[in-house]
């Protein structure tokens, strides 16, 4: 089967499955609308478990290895929430009724050029501060769409990053178990394209590539699904799992066309333990 088809049956089947659950948004842990109704005060939650994710954009390379993940949330008036992960920080407004806006700061780590052979003599490119600012609309009680600018505020040869997305939430009736099936289609200016897929004079001579640099455009879609389900009062199982597929002048690069692949996936799922007022 052609790589792209892949995605496009796995949207299908991920839309198709679920018909006989019902929606309660407020259930999905990971959303923008997670805890709208609780009470002020502090929310914790503490996340072990595995993950995995290719080497680079577009590598068909991939390792899993153990995750760790930490959020403290604080509601406040009206209730906007405000909250701290483990190298995030930022905040949840509710300007109006269904809609909803996030922003928040996220310290992305300088990209590790041994990770890969394909990375050899690659430019190095220093870890930065990006911020990532998304207004959310809800219609009705289960779908909503999104649109998320994503700058490199330090200007550290990241670039800026457009996404415009849509999801679904279901729940069972008991809402102990919990699926959220979603995609978005992302595009990049020039500078975060030649991040990602160019290749130097150096950087191809280092790995017997051909020279390459794109222009910026469509980069790519992706569909992912988060799951959890609710164990016991305190403690979930947790899950996640993405499909990328690149497009245009991603999949030109070498990186993908002769190293790596134009339909990437990484996958995630551990124990979340909840606790703190309303948990």
């Amino acid at each position: 089967m052609n790589r792209n088809l892949w995605i496009w049956f796995a949207l299908f089947a991920l839309w198709l499955a679920p018909f006989q659950l019902l929606a309660q948004t407020e259930n999905n842990r990971f959303g923008p609308w997670y805890r709208g109704d609780a009470a002020k005060g502090w929310y914790f939650d503490l996340t072990l478990g595995l993950e995995s994710e290719p080497d680079y954009a577009g590598s068909d390379d991939s390792e899993v290895e153990p995750d760790a993940g930490f959020r403290a949330i604080w509601t406040g008036g009206g209730g906007n929430r405000y909250f701290l992960t483990l190298g995030e920080l930022g905040a949840v407004f509710f300007p109006a009724e269904d809609w909803a806006l996030e922003v928040f700061l996220e310290y992305e780590e300088a990209r590790d050029v041994s990770e890969n052979p394909a990375l050899r003599g690659a430019e190095q490119l220093d870890g930065t501060l990006e911020g990532q600012f998304t207004l959310y609309r809800r219609f009705g009680e289960r779908f909503y769409g999104a649109a998320t600018l994503q700058p490199d505020l330090l200007d550290r040869g990241k670039g800026f990053v457009f996404f415009l997305g849509a999801g679904y939430d279901w729940a069972n009736s008991t809402g102990k178990f919990f699926l959220s099936p979603r995609f978005d289609v992302s595009w990049g200016d020039r500078e975060h394209m030649a991040a990602e897929f160019a290749l130097t004079p150096e950087h191809a001579a280092a790995t017997g590539l051909d020279t390459y640099q794109p222009s910026g455009g469509l980069k790519s879609i992706t569909l992912g699904l988060v799951s959890h389900y609710t164990l016991t009062r305190r403690l979930d199982l947790v899950g996640s799992v993405e499909f990328e597929s690149y497009f245009s002048e991603a999949a030109d690069s070498p990186l993908l066309r002769d190293e790596g692949s134009d339909l990437t996936a990484e996958f995630a799922f551990g124990l979340l333990w909840r606790f703190g007022s309303g948990s």
